[in-house]
């Protein structure tokens, strides 16, 4: 089934073009990762698909979608405890509060929910948020870089939820810069590059986009070799 329609003619910040071109479709029930460089344009294509930034083109989700968000960087109020903000963050939606499914899941989670949420670990932080994502039963969820600041236990704890999501017949967009850990668990991959989407719809094509970075390197620093000689 076809969750998303994505058409992005273009999208600029004053005269200096990001994104261009764009026409992909992505199936529900998958976690599709999209790739980029630093700066390629991953977080304003999530902005796009989000409807909080404004460009060309139109972006059709499925009628029964209801989607979370996950930004990059992350903003806490202060003074406001962790269970504060997660009943802020579930009822601004329109969804209710239900304590007792909190405290199951955050059990999972094992976040000090009584303490101040500002005095968090960037760690932390992204599981509260996620927290609060699950809390308001969203069955897509758009994550923009999740892994960044996280350690080894809570990358594989993050990787072995959002599989667990997927498996629950959710779709998850996961936008990264980690390739190795990327194709661990992503089924298809949208790379962004000069302003445009290379799509890769399944795991055997992604040994393609490995060649084709180290390729890219390889010419590059011959040729920054070859110029100092």
């Amino acid at each position: 089934m076809v969750l998303l329609n994505l058409h992005i003619d273009e999208q600029k910040y004053g005269d200096k073009m990001i994104l261009h071109s764009i026409f992909q479709s992505y199936e529900s029930g998958k976690i599709h990762g999209v790739l980029g460089e630093n700066g390629a344009g991953k977080t304003t294509l999530f902005h796009c698909m989000a409807d909080l930034i404004p460009y060309k083109g139109k972006t059709m989700f499925a009628r029964s979608t209801d989607f979370g968000y996950l930004p990059a960087e992350l903003y806490m109020y202060p003074m406001i405890t962790g269970d504060e903000f997660l009943q802020f963050y579930v009822t601004a939606k329109g969804r209710i509060y239900d304590r007792k499914e909190k405290d199951r899941l955050n059990q999972l989670f094992e976040l000090p929910l009584h303490e101040y949420a500002d005095r968090y670990s960037t760690g932390m932080l992204k599981k509260l948020y996620l927290l609060g994502l699950l809390l308001q039963h969203n069955n897509t969820l758009l994550l923009d870089e999740p892994f960044n600041g996280l350690d080894f236990k809570s990358c594989a704890f993050m990787t072995a939820l959002l599989c667990h999501c997927k498996e629950y017949g959710n779709t998850l967009f996961v936008a990264s810069h980690d390739i190795e850990h990327l194709f661990s668990y992503a089924d298809t991959i949208s790379v962004i590059k000069d302003g445009g989407l290379q799509f890769y719809p399944d795991r055997e094509t992604f040994q393609q986009i490995k060649a084709d970075i180290e390729n890219e390197a390889s010419v590059k620093v011959r040729e920054a070799l070859c110029m100092n000689e």
